[in-house]
């Protein structure tokens, strides 16, 4: 019986260890999703006081940041490229639509319902 007792008693030692390091994981993974956290937050107040600094910059640009500012400004210059470019496509997309139904086609009837597809 001694030694049921002996490994019962081992158990309990084992148990309540494996209980203090599933503790101390949790602890651990709750400092470093906190610390992922405070990183994002960071992160976002450098976006945006870069945004503000390059907004305030009119005409000489230091030279610490010019190539910086320039990919900036050249990327701001192609996503108004690209608006520009969505805007003519969804324009001649909503040309081909019909009337009725909402099929897109190119000719002067709806091929779904037969409604004419208008000038």
């Amino acid at each position: 019986m001694a030694f049921v007792d002996e490994f019962s008693q081992k158990a309990r030692e084992l148990a309540g260890a494996a209980s203090e390091m599933a503790k101390e994981a949790a602890g651990n993974v709750k400092v470093t999703a906190s610390i992922l956290a405070e990183q994002r937050e960071m992160d976002k107040n450098y976006r945006a006081i870069g945004e503000w600094y390059v907004s305030q910059l009119d005409g000489e640009v230091p030279a610490a940041v010019a190539d910086l500012v320039a990919a900036v400004r050249l990327s701001q210059a192609r996503i108004e490229e690209l608006r520009a470019s969505r805007q003519k496509e969804e324009a001649a997309f909503q040309e081909h639509k019909c009337p009725l139904c909402g099929t897109v086609s190119e000719g002067k009837f709806c091929p779904n319902c037969g409604a004419p597809m208008g000038e």
